[in-house]
């Protein structure tokens, strides 16, 4: 098994992981509390149950992402991805939810998730009233009913950068294929600035990987030729790569 993101060690990943799911465990005991005591009719304080359900979801991505950068197998990552689906059904909303949401509908894109499991983010986006090109774009790859709501972006930066590959794939792909090469190079970390994730890797402790997942998502959706970005960071390749029918690309960068 080989690291794909190689600022962090195999073990610092695994130690992480393993941290992140005590305590996944340990509040999903008390959320099953708060909620028994709800069905009881005991009064309960619905920011609480929200609070603890968005932590679990917090927690679970962190799992999910760090076990695709620690390098292992993608087939072995798809319960991890569904069950990151259904934390998120309680504990997301649009604010300060963007970029979890463009992550999760990538990796589903990437992932081939069925259209039952990705409609419960569909379901999200409708009821939250977020209004974005890229995660309309992205959701009408898997429902090609849904409308393209807007031409404007929740965050401009650095997403904006990724309407010029589109429209650049119509008429040239190479061209495309080396806007998305600046993207990744030169703009979507920085674009990330003001992230909570930023700057992990400075604590090797807490890093969990960082992956432009709406890079791949793009990528496949486009049908570019993406051999260039191979190896670059940032980049999922494996986990655009990934075929149902050979289960995995192990090694594949």
């Amino acid at each position: 098994m080989e690291v794909r993101d190689k600022l962090n060690t195999a073990e610092k990943y695994q130690s992480l992981i393993d941290m992140k799911r005590a305590f996944i465990s340990e509040e999903l005991k008390d959320l099953g509390e708060l909620e028994q005591e709800k069905i009881l009719g005991h009064p309960v304080d619905d920011d609480i149950i929200f609070n603890i359900s968005y932590s679990i979801f917090e927690e679970q991505k962190a799992v999910f992402i760090a076990l695709y950068s620690k390098g292992e197998a993608i087939h072995n990552l798809i319960p991890e991805y569904r069950s990151l689906i259904d934390y998120m059904d309680k504990g997301w909303n649009k604010i300060g939810g963007y970029v979890q949401m463009i992550w999760m509908l990538s990796c589903g894109i990437m992932l081939n998730t069925p259209l039952s499991e990705f409609e419960k983010m569909t379901v999200l986006v409708k009821a939250q009233g977020l209004k974005d090109f890229l995660i309309d774009f992205l959701i009408r790859y898997k429902i090609p009913a849904w409308d393209i709501s807007t031409n404007d972006f929740v965050d401009i930066r650095p997403y904006k950068g990724l309407q010029d590959v589109i429209l650049l794939s119509k008429q040239d792909k190479e061209k495309a294929v080396n806007r998305l090469k600046t993207y990744l190079s030169k703009e979507w970390y920085r674009g990330h600035s003001d992230c909570g994730w930023h700057d992990n890797h400075k604590t090797a402790s807490i890093h969990f990987g960082y992956w432009s997942f709406e890079s791949g998502a793009l990528v496949k959706i486009l049908g570019l030729d993406d051999s260039s970005l191979k190896g670059l960071q940032y980049y999922p390749y494996d986990m655009v790569h990934w075929d149902e029918n050979r289960n995995d690309i192990n090694n594949a960068g």
